[in-house]
């Protein structure tokens, strides 16, 4: 017998049936593996699908929270430096800061006192030269901020600013107030102007400084920007264009040339992580406080609040102070064209993300519609009220 014979002999016999049965049995397990492994990759590709949607989701939200974020510092902007031109424009169609000061002579910075008798050659020219000093006055004083802060000298730095507060509130404040009783004819004994003056440049030294409620202190800084506005406009109307250009050039160029005296200044107290030791009006403090709906936000690094130093204030209501010693279709012109650039270099601030000048689009946009108006505008407007059309 062969091997062959002797295994199927101890082998046991299957039937056909049976083997059938098997067979089924095997497909039947193979069908339900693959089935399980289909659904399994349908599961899969479920949760995929939810993890990217939910993932969209977050993103919309985010960006949702980034604009309305967005337009909420671009409003706490907007308001203060509004304000702050619109109490320029009351105190110069109120008072006139030019004869009041009079008897003081020229300011320090001016060596060519404009006269209307002049040419327009010499007027330029001169205008151009205490521009020139000025700007020069404004250089020196950057540097030595920035030199004393590079070395730490924070005490002469608070004791510069805070005399510079003293003497804003006490003096320039004092005068104004005097102006304006005078101009309303409101009388009042010299112990409570005395008096009243103290406390008010007292508290508003203590409130920049030191500490106190957040309204308060943005008042304050409000009132620092106007006072200094308002008795710029004692300066020629030439000189003061041509300040306001030479300024809008120059921080130009300190905020974004790499050895820029602003742009050092803004590197230094970024790598030391503290604030800078000057006057600047601070929009995220103000939203905060102001308005309990909206939230802290929790990430600092993408939610930090615009600051805008009251020098771009100044200069702003200075452009709008000399509109109004105008007329008011100039003044109307010269504020949209202010309020449309400062809301453009925000725009270009969330986009960048960096420190960026507040003045030269602003600034120029306000030369331009002051001369467009004056010019074209006004004239016409003037000559419509007295020949009317009729259509």
């Amino acid at each position: 017998m062969s091997r062959e014979e002797e295994r199927d002999l101890l082998s046991p016999s299957i039937s056909e049936e049976e083997s059938e049965q098997v067979e089924l049995l095997v497909e039947e397990r193979i069908s339900q593996q693959s089935s399980s492994n289909n659904n399994n990759n349908n599961a899969s590709k479920q949760t995929g699908v939810k993890r990217e949607s939910f993932r969209r989701e977050e993103e919309e939200e985010e960006e949702e929270e980034d604009l309305e974020y967005q337009s909420e510092t671009i409003m706490t902007i907007l308001k203060p430096v509004s304000i702050t031109m619109i109490f320029v424009i009351w105190a110069v169609r109120t008072i006139s800061i030019a004869n009041a000061v009079a008897g003081l002579g020229n300011p320090v910075y001016t060596v060519y006192n404009e006269s209307p008798s002049d040419s327009g050659l010499l007027r330029f020219g001169g205008a151009l030269l205490n521009a020139l000093l000025f700007l020069v006055m404004i250089t020196v004083v950057t540097f030595m901020f920035v030199l004393l802060y590079k070395y730490r000298c924070y005490k002469l730095l608070y004791g510069w600013l805070v005399m510079s507060a003293v003497m804003m509130f006490g003096l320039f404040g004092g005068l104004l107030s005097y102006l304006l009783l005078q101009a309303y004819n409101l009388p009042i004994d010299w112990l409570t102007f005395t008096f009243s003056l103290w406390n008010f440049a007292v508290v508003g030294v203590l409130t920049v400084f030191w500490h106190g409620p957040t309204k308060i202190n943005q008042i304050y800084l409000i009132l620092v920007g106007g006072l200094m506005a308002i008795f710029f406009t004692r300066l020629p109307e030439w000189t003061t264009f041509a300040i306001l250009a030479i300024i809008a050039i120059y921080d130009l160029a300190a905020v974004l040339c790499p050895k820029g005296p602003l742009k050092m200044l803004v590197d230094m107290a970024q790598e030391r992580k503290e604030p800078i030791p000057a006057l600047i009006y601070n929009a995220s403090v103000y939203m905060m406080m102001a308005d309990k709906e909206v939230q802290i936000p929790e990430e600092p690094s993408r939610r930090k609040g615009v600051k805008l130093g009251l020098g771009d204030f100044v200069f702003y209501s200075v452009l709008i102070g000399r509109a109004a010693m105008f007329n008011m279709i100039t003044v109307f012109t010269c504020f949209f064209a202010i309020i449309t650039g400062l809301f453009f270099t925000l725009l270009l601030l969330a986009i960048f993300r960096r420190a960026l000048p507040a003045l030269p689009i602003s600034i120029g946009l306000g030369i331009i519609f002051y001369f467009a108006t004056s010019v074209f505008l006004y004239p016409f407007v003037l000559n419509l009220s007295f020949t009317p059309i009729y259509v």
